[in-house]
Order: C-alpha cells, then sequence, then structure tokens
C-alpha cells in the first residue's frame, strides 16, 4: 500500500518501523499489545485500543493504550462490546467522527470512563473475516482525526492482519511441537519408566513368595507391590491424557468413560455417573480442566477413602458446568490433611476459567468436590501504562 503525497514524511517513518516491529514479534499477545500503542503513535492520539471479537459477537480481548493505571482501576467493567465497539466488528470500513458523544451507536461508557470527543475506529480484515479492531480517541493537539488519519491507520490495519495471522500460524506451529512433545514424552513413560516399574514389582513379589520373610516383612513386601502397581495405572492415565490431547475427535461422554473404566480398574468401590448430554458448547480447555479434575478425585478415592459407593454428576446450570464428586468413605480434615500437587494444580486451573472448586469432608463421612465454571469468562484485558479504554464498551 503507498500513502497519497500529503503524508508528512514523519509519519510514513513511523508506519515503516512500525511494520517492522510486528514483523519481529511472534507472540500474537505481543501483536495485540503493540498494536494499540503503535497506532496511539502514529497518529498521536491520547488513546487507543485493539479489541478482538468473540465467537459470541462480543469482546474476548481487549488491549489498550493511553489511560493511567489509577483511572482504570475505577472503572467498574471492562469493555465487552457494545456500541461503536460491536458496529466496528460488523463494518468493514473506517468510523471517523468529530464527536463520538454525539453518536446513537456510543454506548456502554461506565460512569468512571473518561470523558473522550474525536474517534477514529478502522477493522483488521483478513481474507473476509474481522480479526479485530482498532480504536482511537482525542488527538494531543486537540484536533479532530484527518483523512490523512485514517488513511495511515487503515494501511497499519492491513499490514496488522497479516502480523496477527503471521503469530497465530506461529502459534500454531508451537502447538504442534508441544504435540511431538507431548508423544515422546508419553512413549519414553510406557517404553521406559513404567517398565522399570514393573520389574521392581516383580522383583518384590518373587522376594515375598521365595524367601519366606518374616509376616511382617512379607505384608511390607505386599504392600510395596501393591503400592507400585497403583503408581503404574497413574502413570498409564497420564500417559492416556498425554494422548488425548491430539485426539479431538473424542466426545466428552468418551473421555469420561475411559476415566470411569480406569477407576473401575483399580477399585472395587460402585461408581454411579450422570453426565449430561449435548455439553457440546464447553471449549477444549474446560473439557480438559473438568475430565483431569475427575481423574485426579477418583485416584485419591481410590487410595485413601476405602468407599463403598461414589457418585460423579456433570450438569449444565443455564449459566454454568457443574461437577460434583462424592464417596461415602472414611473422609478427612479438609485443615489439616495435605492436598497433593495434582489436586492444587486444578484448583488453579478452575480459577483461571473463573470457576470456584471446593471440597466438602469430615473424618467418617465421606467427601465431596464442587467445581463450578461458568460458561463465559471476562474478556482478557491488557493496559500498557499510561493505558486507555477508546470506547467504553
Amino acid at each position: 500500500m503507498v500513502s497519497g503525497p500529503s503524508a508528512p514524511r514523519s509519519q510514513l517513518d513511523a508506519l515503516s518501523d512500525a511494520i517492522r516491529a510486528l514483523t519481529t514479534e511472534i507472540s500474537i499477545e505481543r501483536v495485540l499489545r503493540r498494536l494499540a500503542e503503535i497506532s496511539a503513535h502514529l497518529v498521536n492520539a491520547r488513546y487507543a485500543a485493539l479489541g478482538v471479537p468473540s465467537e459470541m459477537g462480543g469482546l474476548a480481548q481487549f488491549y489498550t493504550y493511553g489511560m493511567t493505571e489509577r483511572q482504570v482501576a475505577r472503572m467498574d467493567h471492562l469493555p465487552v462490546g457494545h456500541g461503536l465497539l460491536r458496529e466496528l466488528l460488523r463494518v468493514t470500513n473506517p468510523i471517523r467522527l468529530e464527536d463520538l458523544r454525539q453518536d446513537p451507536r456510543s454506548a456502554g461508557f461506565c460512569a468512571a470512563h473518561p470523558t473522550m470527543t474525536s474517534f477514529l475506529g478502522v477493522p483488521i480484515i483478513s481474507k473476509g473475516v474481522h480479526l479485530g479492531s482498532l480504536y482511537l480517541c482525542d488527538r494531543l493537539n486537540n484536533q479532530p482525526f484527518s483523512d490523512e488519519d485514517e488513511r495511515l491507520v487503515t494501511m497499519l490495519a492491513g499490514h496488522a492482519a497479516v502480523a496477527i495471522e503471521n503469530a497465530r500460524l506461529n502459534e500454531q506451529l508451537r502447538k504442534l511441537a508441544i504435540i511431538e512433545e507431548r508423544d515422546r514424552i508419553a512413549m519414553e513413560l510406557h517404553d521406559g519408566i513404567i517398565q522399570q516399574i514393573f520389574s521392581v514389582g516383580i522383583r518384590l513379589d518373587i522376594t515375598r513368595r521365595t524367601q519366606n520373610p518374616p509376616d511382617e516383612i512379607a505384608e511390607q513386601l505386599k504392600n510395596a507391590a501393591s503400592e507400585l502397581n497403583r503408581v503404574i495405572e497413574d502413570l498409564r492415565m497420564y500417559i492416556r491424557d498425554l494422548n488425548r490431547g491430539v485426539d479431538y475427535a473424542v466426545t466428552l461422554g468418551d473421555q469420561f468413560r475411559e476415566v470411569f473404566e480406569g477407576f473401575r480398574s483399580v477399585s472395587s468401590s460402585r461408581l454411579v455417573s450422570d453426565i449430561q448430554p449435548g455439553l457440546t458448547h464447553l471449549t477444549e480447555d474446560k473439557v480438559h480442566v473438568l475430565v483431569q479434575l475427575t481423574r485426579e478425585m477418583l485416584s485419591n478415592i481410590a487410595r485413601h477413602a476405602r468407599a463403598s459407593e461414589v457418585y460423579v454428576e456433570l450438569v449444565d446450570n443455564g449459566h454454568s458446568t457443574e461437577l460434583t464428586i462424592s464417596d461415602n468413605g472414611i473422609g478427612f480434615n479438609p485443615a489439616t490433611v495435605q492436598r497433593g500437587r495434582g489436586l492444587d494444580n486444578m484448583t488453579s486451573r478452575v480459577g483461571r476459567l473463573g470457576g470456584t472448586l471446593t471440597i466438602d469432608s469430615s473424618p467418617g463421612h465421606g467427601a465431596t468436590l464442587r467445581a463450578d465454571i461458568p460458561h463465559t469468562s471476562p474478556p482478557t484485558s491488557a493496559h500498557t501504562p499510561p493505558a486507555g479504554e477508546t470506547n467504553g464498551g
């Protein structure tokens, strides 16, 4: 794209520098964050932002530049894609206003949002698909945005589309590399570590049966061999989960059934499950967390609970997905029992999805785990100090 003759040399140089900077970024998050800052500097705007659309039509991510952290903290909500923000996710041409407050499409500002007047919004489109939009407000010289400003930001948006696509391709390549590494780890676990543990277990069992040790020692050897068998089963479940990461065609129900089969192979407890059908709206990361959480909890029950019955329920209550796992075992005092790393990791993962995880138990009364994961999470927001939110959303 070539700029018209009226573009100042400094602006063309700035655009050229910006394009070069974008081509060096391989992280999609850094590309989006840099675009908000670059667009502001390009046309001397006080505030700038870049919004990424969600599948539901609002905003999934919102990166900003120009507003202080104190201003951001006073806002009672982040932009979610109303008013002009939503409009720019639908149109293919820029929107330029001398006073956005007078435009009927301007909506969604919270009470603490700073006053903004002039507005320039430019969609970022690649192959007919909206990848995002650039929003700019209030030039530093208090003049409205010009035709040349619009042309420069439109040129930037064209190059931004390429940069975003490249960053997403790099992200996909990175995920493929992770999948390859996952396969390598799974193979090493199966062909190396598991076989070594299995060999140790056999030697322990042979020693117990052939050396006629005292009863106490024989019982210890038997328990050690049983514990090694449980470790082997755990490793096999982790291997299955590693492999599951590349098998996206397997349904949620299939994944839970596999977990249940693994539990029944190592536990005599009666397992009753109620997995609601049709939970197709769950994203891959939510499915992974729910399945892993169930696997971890059932593994703990098999080892420690001494339960005769276990109940697993997964339901949609309209605004969130609820997972409940309960048993009638010996129970424990959550305040005094040290939690395992696996369950702590799951608690952290549920939290990152905006959900909550609780465990209720007491000695002699079994245990109940409840995880609640909302359907939607708040849009990702990244403020570049001083950061700014263009249209209150």
